[in-house]
């Protein structure tokens, strides 16, 4: 769950007006992104004040008050009683050089299951990757993780020390792989995962200045699908 954007203020309708935002959100999401979103947003619309908390905590959008609500979720998004908005979902298995060094060959799923994994999601019972392939093959491989976190910080310092397989967002990784710090095993399959959404309450209208957060956030995340497109031509960071 990547928490909450509320507002304290229910008042103000212009954007042009002083207005207060709470905001709650990982702090590894934090880090590697929607810090610096808002901190751009905030630039734009100078007006706007804004309170941004850390936290992984389930947040009750409806209940606790909030206005809008950027999480991550496996699908389906079945929250009946709010508004999805998509804004991202591109993860990639990636691993340290080191941890696949012995093959000599392109990586198939079924290899995986003989390597050490890493795991986001710590309330999961069972752990698995579910892989979309090319002409649609499908692929599931389960997984006994050695190291198992919801802060995607410690993950990804796991990963770079070569302690196993991890299931990232692009994002997260994007500067690894491009470096070669960390490899794509699969780059012809997708592994299907959390989907990075905004959720607002359907049964009460948005107002200008949250309406602008989720508008900023959807062509921020626009960008970064157009930049890093696990399809496109940029190959760096695969293994092949």
């Amino acid at each position: 769950m990547l928490g909450a954007i509320g507002a304290a203020s229910r008042g103000v309708s212009e954007l042009n007006q002083p207005r207060a935002e709470s905001n709650c959100c990982p702090s590894s999401i934090i880090y590697f992104q929607v810090g610096e979103m808002i901190a751009r947003f905030m630039e734009q619309c100078p007006k706007v004040e804004v309170l941004l908390e850390s936290t992984n905590r389930r947040v009750d959008v409806i209940r606790e008050g909030f206005d809008l609500a950027v999480r991550v979720r496996f699908p389906p998004l079945d929250d009946s009683d709010l508004v999805i908005r998509r804004l991202a979902d591109s993860p990639r298995l990636v691993a340290s050089p080191s941890v696949v060094q012995a093959f000599a060959r392109s990586l198939v799923p079924a290899d995986l299951s003989g390597l050490p994994s890493l795991a986001w999601d710590p309330a999961r019972l069972d752990h698995e990757w579910r892989l979309d392939g090319p002409g649609g093959a499908l692929s599931t491989i389960r997984t006994k993780p050695r190291f198992v976190t919801e802060d995607m910080v410690a993950l990804r310092l796991a990963a770079l020390r070569g302690a196993g397989v991890g299931q990232f967002p692009t994002f997260v990784i994007e500067d690894d792989l491009r470096t070669g710090r960390l490899v794509d095993l699969l780059p012809d399959w997708a592994p299907r995962a959390g989907i990075i959404h905004a959720a607002f309450p359907s049964r009460r209208g948005l107002l200008p200045s949250v309406r602008a957060l989720l508008d900023f956030l959807a062509r921020e995340y626009a960008a970064l699908g157009n930049i890093v497109d696990r399809k496109g031509e940029d190959t760096s960071g695969r293994l092949r």
